[in-house]
């Protein structure tokens, strides 16, 4: 009987890791607008973003068993105050959170860095694309393309297939994405010989464009760059198109990639637009049809492009973790920096030292009140090289 009880002893010993590790419990926050209506944009409660992280988690759950690791998601809600970022920032960095995905919006992702880089704690946002992210340096990383990738393509557009040689800009000065994309536009624009006429700003909250629509009657153009969030761009498209606006409009990300609040404020109305978005629910590949049907099965609705952009940045981040040599900040921190490439839903990435990933992206138009794909486009096509 003892040496029974002895040779368990031995087994246990030589198996502890794996015996213990089993309850070992690794925390992610979740850094999002989970409770307020925003008024520029869709997703206003975050749920979206909350299903694709669920989703990735549930997805990885057999890999994470094996590791002997159990995810546990905090969140840390800001709603839609700059203010309550910087705080969520700080309550996160006084958590047990080895890691944040997180801050959706680029100019909540640029205040919440320094906090995060101060406490040590690697924040990863899925879908902030401003070009200063990439440059903030360690605990500070990206799960998506960025605004200089975005305009470059925006511009090659209004000059390729629209022939355009004049551009007005529409842009929303209180908003850093916003701001970010208007310039990247307007660098690759006038690099290729275009002119921006008229550069006109806005407020997020605004919903008269009466002095805007007098502006552009007064100044020659052959495109309308609307860099803005998803439903302050349909306010502008909607309101200059009742009054009379047929000149292209086009737009990044930030208008979303299937277009369900942008066309219930825009409706039927007849109108020329292009956008870019990471991914399309059109797309045929194998991984993005599982995505969409197992998204559907699971929260009986259609994903958007938060939540796909939400579960290949979760997905990405459990990978760090799984791969860190232990479960602490500063090795998820490296593990995350070693990182060279990912394949996800929203296809490959292949992570640069400099600069936010280098990954493809979907050229949108609008049609019968929705958004279809018109082409995809690579990162060696123009820029992101």
């Amino acid at each position: 009987m003892k040496s029974i009880f002895v040779t368990a002893l031995i087994f246990l010993s030589l198996n502890s890791n794996f015996a213990w590790s089993a309850q070992r419990e690794v925390v992610i926050g979740l850094a999002s607008n989970f409770s307020e209506v925003s008024s520029s944009s869709s997703n206003p409660f975050g749920d979206y973003f909350r299903d694709g992280v669920t989703l990735a988690v549930k997805d990885a759950k057999a890999k994470l068993e094996k590791k002997g690791l159990k995810i546990v998601l905090k969140e840390f809600d800001y709603g839609v105050s700059d203010a309550r970022v910087l705080d969520a920032a700080k309550r996160a960095g006084e958590s047990d959170a080895i890691a944040v995905l997180g801050y959706n919006f680029s100019s909540h992702a640029l205040l919440a860095a320094p906090v995060h880089k101060k406490a040590g704690l690697p924040m990863l946002t899925p879908s902030a694309t401003a070009n200063r992210i990439a440059s903030l340096g360690s605990f500070v990383h990206q799960g998506c393309f960025d605004n200089a990738f975005m305009g470059e393509t925006l511009a090659q557009v209004a000059a390729g297939r629209l022939k355009a040689k004049k551009a007005a800009i529409i842009v929303a000065a209180d908003c850093a994405y916003c701001t970010d994309l208007a310039e990247a536009f307007s660098k690759e624009f006038t690099r290729g010989g275009g002119e921006i006429s008229v550069s006109i700003p806005v407020l997020q909250e605004d919903k008269n464009f009466e002095a805007v629509f007098q502006k552009l009657k007064a100044t020659p153009h052959d495109v309308i760059l609307v860099p803005n969030q998803e439903l302050l761009s349909a306010r502008i498209i909607a309101n200059l198109s009742d009054l009379g606006v047929s000149k292209p409009f086009l737009g990044g990300d930030g208008w979303g990639n299937v277009g369900r609040e942008f066309f219930s404020i825009v409706g039927a109305k007849k109108f020329a637009g292009y956008s870019v978005s990471h991914w399309h629910t059109e797309e045929r590949s194998k991984a993005s049809k599982n995505f969409v049907s197992n998204y559907i099965k699971e929260f009986k609705k259609e994903p958007n492009d938060t939540s796909v952009l939400a579960y290949d940045s979760m997905s990405l981040l459990l990978q760090a973790v799984m791969g860190a040599k232990a479960n602490s900040r500063v090795e998820i921190e490296n593990s995350l920096s070693e990182m060279k490439s990912f394949t996800g839903v929203t296809g490959k990435f292949i992570f640069r030292s400099d600069r936010a990933p280098k990954k493809s992206l979907i050229l949108l138009s609008a049609n019968n009140a929705k958004f279809q794909i018109l082409e995809r486009i690579d990162p060696t096509q123009g820029g992101g090289k």
